[in-house]
């Protein structure tokens, strides 16, 4: 017991003549060999994901939490000012360094920039 086979997902024994799976150099009980997203096991020829604590993911699974990853830290794209919109933004902030906030409502409004953009 304490120097056999233990697998790699509930840390139990694993008896000689158990059935297993094995993922690299991890052994698994059949029933502990499924995905830890959608807990369903997984088949021969199934393709998976074996993350570093030795857990397993399905591969629609494991796409899916990158997707959302990527989605999570993706940034909005740069403002492109014009010409015209700079030159707007130029005359009002050499009338005022600090507009009020009505004033930067109307320079967006008048340039078509997001509040954020004009502040």
């Amino acid at each position: 017991r304490r120097f056999g086979t233990k697998c790699a997902a509930c840390q139990q024994g694993i008896p000689p003549t158990q059935v297993v799976r094995r993922a690299q150099d991890f052994v698994y009980h059949l029933h502990c060999f499924a995905c830890i997203v959608c807990k369903r096991q997984l088949a021969t020829g199934d393709e998976f994901y074996l993350m570093e604590d030795s857990r397993l993911g399905c591969k629609a699974d494991y796409e899916t939490a990158k997707q959302r990853e990527a989605e999570s830290t993706a940034k909005r794209p740069r403002t492109t000012i014009t010409a015209k919109q700079l030159e707007t933004l130029k005359n009002a902030y050499n009338n005022s360094p600090k507009p009020a906030r009505h004033v930067r409502e109307q320079l967006s409004s008048e340039t078509g920039l997001d509040m954020r953009v004009v502040q």
